[in-house]
């Protein structure tokens, strides 16, 4: 039996942005329902990164909202898009709960996450808000280790 190759972590921050996205939608489900969901979905494909990542993201979700919140001047978390604002929740998430990964990875890998799945112009409001969200205390704290 061959075996499937690991996911790379673009791979799986599209995995947890997908969990997310439902998650916008369907606030009822637990994180162990979202997450069966997408093994089923991602067609049985695993990684420990995108059950941690989600449990993580809804574990603190109103830590992570209030710094999207701060962050994105002018804007409610109402009428950011819900493409945005999952990749925003994970890439918040991991600046303010994963110090081994560097702030501008998560705002890189974010910025990617809109251009492919959001429209034309979320990657630079995803980019505006994660640039002060990195300059926020907590993040700075994180990073600081």
């Amino acid at each position: 039996m061959a075996q499937e190759k690991a996911m790379s972590r673009r791979e799986a921050r599209e995995a947890i942005l997908s969990v997310l996205f439902s998650y916008g939608y369907t606030p009822e489900k637990s994180a162990e329902e979202l997450e069966s969901e997408r093994v089923r979905d991602f067609g049985g494909r695993e990684d420990p990164y995108i059950t941690e990542a989600t449990a993580g993201v809804l574990e603190h979700l109103s830590e992570i909202d209030a710094l999207i919140g701060a962050s994105a001047v002018g804007w409610t978390l109402s009428r950011i898009s819900r493409v945005s604002l999952s990749i925003l929740r994970l890439a918040c998430f991991e600046m303010l709960f994963r110090p081994e990964i560097p702030p501008l990875v998560s705002l890189d890998e974010a910025v990617e996450l809109a251009k492919t799945y959001d429209d034309d112009n979320a990657y630079a409001f995803v980019n505006g808000v994660l640039n002060r969200a990195m300059q926020s205390e907590e993040v700075r704290r994180v990073a600081r280790g």
